[in-house]
């Protein structure tokens, strides 16, 4: 698929602010004579419903403050010959406005493409998938047919899918993924690694977006260029002018460009999710194969009736609105007849899964009673990923038929309502695990960090940092989830650097030995919360921890836990003010182990005799 970026190295300009030429006709200039195998530009357009321009006074001969101004570019840069592509924010707040903007640009003779930069996070696209389908239909159905769309995006982990890329992917000719691999902490070649597995899947060229920024060493930028045209680049764009000086931009001359594309649809990879989905014996329930049944318990509406797709996999996923109320249930009978442990894990896919709230039901025995426990799930933080519901005891020939049986609801309170997808659930045998002798905590860390933050003396760790940094949450007074006066009971755990809401779905660990008192939904506020017994300290000293807002528990009550052993992912706090982080405290006394949602409100004496400052315990119990 030929587009305009082929064999093209560009560079990306932001605003005049950012730059130290006064105008354009000397920026063009400096790249003539800097990097003269930098052939095209990007040049910002628009950010939300308003011009560039309105964004910046300091250098107005730069800055496009329409159409007019934009001509201004083109015809400056293509007497010198570098052509001149849009590019543009879209948040998802004016979608009328925003898609004016956009379609005034592309109307603008001799631009050659529109660069759609959609991110997720404070200040980019806030709007839903419904947003998004109307602004991209409302630009593609004003502009020729044939005028080329790109979207620019964060392609790693889950960020595709809270920006809703299929929404916007039938309308849009090639990506060009952020690969800020400075910013992202790994070497430029991982980085790309990276960046053209995620984009394989959707079939569309690929034009990855590099870092220059940030003091990016210029052997990196160089290495980045070439390696991402190896891998199949139909072109590659640097961001950004202004922080692109005499060293770097030698390093971009040292780029060779292709003299011809050869790069297949998708730059020439392959999809590989999960190549091996029954692997160590697991069993799959997916729709429309046996074990699966759906129902409805009333007549749906159109705006409530069953719709399906083909996932990553090649496997059938049927999907709905969420409701208020119960309208429809899926049943996963598992197909296992030997008796074992086994790890219930669903399969959610990048698209049609962005409830926060999905409802699964699982069967399962304890000591010959017939038990159902409820594990809430939040499908938004899952990226064509498999998702743990919980590790079971299950023995099907001894006990009952539907051990191990899940059902899976459309009920939750989301207004507006959201996407619930019924994907694959399979039934993984894992070992029992080995029994942790109770004894002595050998100390306590963070529960959250990589293992190496983890051991590091830094509290938080890494970047991790309590809602109230540079201060302790604890004994904080505020507004709590429910809206009402209230002292916090320890720490709110973020990451949100270098992007925000780094912590969505984060490993969640255990920070000593001990045995788990709770693990289950306690409504709508706390969503899931695990309640843990740790071991007493070589002093005597013993707390129980609580770790809320959880998602993914892989843990069950009874169950001992060394240090570090994960437990659950970081998922969204509930009401309208939820937000992703963990909620951590820790308690002296018992308070936790009859009342996992204890909540002392306004009562601080309470507050204080039951609870203490986590970030001061960790710090004075560290393993030795």
């Amino acid at each position: 698929m030929a587009t305009p970026y082929d064999t093209t190295i560009a560079g990306v300009f932001w605003t005049g602010k950012s730059v130290g030429e006064k105008s354009i006709g000397e920026l063009v200039n400096t790249i003539k004579t800097y990097a003269p195998n930098m052939t095209a530009l990007f040049v910002k357009t628009s950010d939300g419903a308003k011009w560039q321009a309105a964004f910046d006074s300091v250098n107005p001969a730069l800055t496009v403050s329409g159409p007019a101004s934009l001509a201004g570019w083109v015809n400056t840069a293509g007497a010198a010959g570098i052509q001149i592509h849009a590019w543009c924010v879209l948040n998802g707040a004016d979608l009328m406005g925003e898609a004016q903007r956009v379609i005034e640009a592309c109307k603008v003779s001799g631009i050659k493409s529109m660069l759609l930069d959609v991110e997720d996070g404070a200040g980019y696209f806030s709007g839903g998938a419904a947003a998004a389908r109307q602004l991209i239909q409302t630009i593609r159905a004003s502009i020729p047919a044939d005028f080329h769309l790109a979207l620019n995006f964060d392609a790693r982990g889950q960020h595709p899918k809270h920006i809703y890329i299929e929404e916007w992917l039938p309308y849009v000719q090639s990506l060009h993924p952020m690969v800020y691999h400075t910013l992202f902490g790994v070497v430029p070649r991982s980085a790309l690694d990276n960046a053209f597995a995620a984009t394989s899947a959707y079939g569309k060229p690929v034009a990855p977006m590099l870092q220059a920024f940030d003091g990016t060493p210029p052997n990196e930028m160089a290495d980045a260029g070439n390696y991402a045209f190896q891998k199949g680049a139909v072109g590659i764009s640097y961001f950004r002018l202004g922080t692109i000086g005499p060293q770097e931009f030698a390093a971009i001359r040292s780029v060779q460009r292709p003299q011809t594309v050869t790069a297949t649809e998708g730059g020439g990879t392959t999809a590989s999710a999960d190549p091996d989905p029954t692997k160590d014996g697991a069993v799959i329930v997916r729709p429309g194969q046996p074990g699966y049944d759906e129902g409805q318990y009333q007549e749906l509406p159109p705006d409530q009736a069953w719709q399906e797709f083909v996932d990553i996999h090649g496997w059938t996923v049927r999907y709905k609105p969420t409701s208020p109320l119960n309208m429809v249930y899926a049943g996963y009978h598992p197909p296992i007849t030997a008796p074992g442990r086994y790890a219930i894990e669903v399969f959610i896919p990048s698209a049609r899964a962005d409830t926060e709230a999905a409802e699964y039901y699982i069967t399962y025995y304890q000591n010959g009673r017939r038990l159902e426990r409820k594990v809430s799930l939040d499908q938004s933080i899952y990226f064509d990923q498999w998702a743990s519901l919980g590790q079971f005891e299950l023995d099907p020939s001894a006990m009952g038929a539907d051990s191990g049986r899940v059902n899976l609801v459309d009920y939750t309170l989301e207004d507006p309502p959201h996407w619930i997808a019924f994907s694959a659930i399979r039934w993984r045998p894992v070992p029992r695990p080995l029994p942790v002798p109770e004894g002595v905590a050998d100390g306590f860390d963070a529960p959250v960090g990589n293992d190496a933050e983890r051991r590091s003396p830094r509290l938080w760790p890494g970047l991790w940092k309590d809602a109230w940094y540079p201060n302790s949450g604890y004994a904080q007074q505020y507004h709590d989830s429910t809206g009402a006066l209230a002292y916090h009971t320890g720490a709110d755990l973020n990451l949100n650097e270098p992007i925000f809401n780094l912590d969505r779905g984060s490993p969640v660990y255990a920070v000593a030995s001990g045995r788990v008192a709770f693990a289950e939904r306690v409504g709508d506020y706390w969503r899931n919360i695990i309640v843990i017994e740790h071991d007493p300290t070589p002093d005597g000293t013993k707390v129980c921890a609580r770790y809320a807002h959880v998602e993914g528990i892989i843990v069950s009550v009874g169950q001992r836990v060394t240090r570090g052993q994960q437990i659950s992912v970081v998922g969204s706090s509930g009401g309208s003010n939820g937000n992703y982080h963990l909620h951590f405290d820790l308690s002296p006394t018992n308070i936790l182990l009859g009342n996992a949602g204890q909540w002392p409100g306004t009562k601080l004496a309470d507050l204080r005799a039951n609870y203490i400052d986590p970030i001061e315990f960790i710090r004075n119990h560290r393993p030795q």
